[in-house]
């Protein structure tokens, strides 16, 4: 299995990948997420995956709309609880260093940590996994990096500050995305985008809809439609038990909505909360 992430290896989306694949997978390192999925349309990998939504920072809300422009399916989810993790060279100790690097909401998840060290000097990065790779390329004796265990390993560093993060429930959400529709397995949740009729009250009567068919309405977001000032369209995820509950309602959502969009449909991830 092909797999491409917007990163480097070692990033946190290849923990999410290995986590949903159970196992080892094929990493395609892209350097944007516009670039992961042009990689799943052209069919040079098998999937992608793409972080959604973080319990700190909220939505990325261009990653919805790049999955709804491509045409691509969300046919699965991941969890991931994020561990932030200070790593050095061999041999340096945390009194050595005068900078360290990081993804900038990595360095922002870890401040209290460092406030502890101020001449350190925080340091914006591009990617997590990418500061480790440059501070062991480099063989920085001054300079250590913020990410996952799993990068420190690739790139050779020691872990001098396991679990800076302050946060400890600090959760990322991950779309699996592929060029066509899940054909096997399980699906009981789907991320869906409408665009409501202008005339009062449609948004309390869809979420009626939703709810006399049994269905449970887990996320909605609205987005501005670009072009379009003061027109908006909504970004929601269901949960169904019963499939026949889940078609009744799109059926009767499709004739009261102005458009409707079925981005996926696929297994829910029941996350436990440490």
């Amino acid at each position: 299995m092909k797999v491409s992430i917007q990163g480097v290896k070692g990033a946190f989306h290849e923990e999410a990948a290995r986590i949903y694949y159970k196992g080892p997978v094929e990493i395609a390192e892209q350097l944007t997420f516009e670039d992961v999925v042009n990689s799943v349309k052209n069919k040079e990998v098998d999937a992608g995956i793409m972080a959604i939504e973080n319990t700190i920072s909220g939505t990325i809300h261009t990653n919805f709309d790049l999955i709804k422009q491509s045409g691509l399916s969300i046919v699965g989810e991941v969890y991931l609880r994020i561990e932030q993790n200070l790593a050095v060279n061999k041999g340096v100790k945390l009194e050595d260093l005068d900078q360290v690097q990081s993804h900038y909401m990595a360095i922002n998840q870890c401040r209290k940590y460092f406030k502890q060290f101020p001449k350190v000097q925080l340091i914006d990065a591009k990617d997590t996994a990418l500061s480790m790779k440059y501070v062991a390329e480099n063989n920085l004796s001054n300079v250590g990096a913020i990410g996952s265990k799993l990068a420190a390993a690739y790139y050779g560093l020691e872990i001098i500050g396991p679990g800076i993060e302050t946060n400890k429930k600090n959760y990322t959400r991950f779309f699996i995305i592929q060029s066509g529709p899940q054909k096997e397995g399980v699906r009981n949740k789907a991320s869906i985008q409408f665009v409501l009729k202008n005339d009062r009250g449609r948004l309390a009567k869809t979420l009626i809809t939703i709810d006399k068919n049994k269905v449970d309405l887990s996320k909605i977001e609205s987005l501005p439609i670009i072009g379009e000032p003061w027109h908006y369209q909504f970004f929601i995820d269901v949960l169904y038990d019963n499939e026949s509950d889940y078609q009744n309602m799109l059926e009767e959502l499709k004739e009261q909505l102005e458009s409707l969009m079925i981005l996926g449909e696929y297994e829910n991830q029941n996350i436990k909360i440490n």
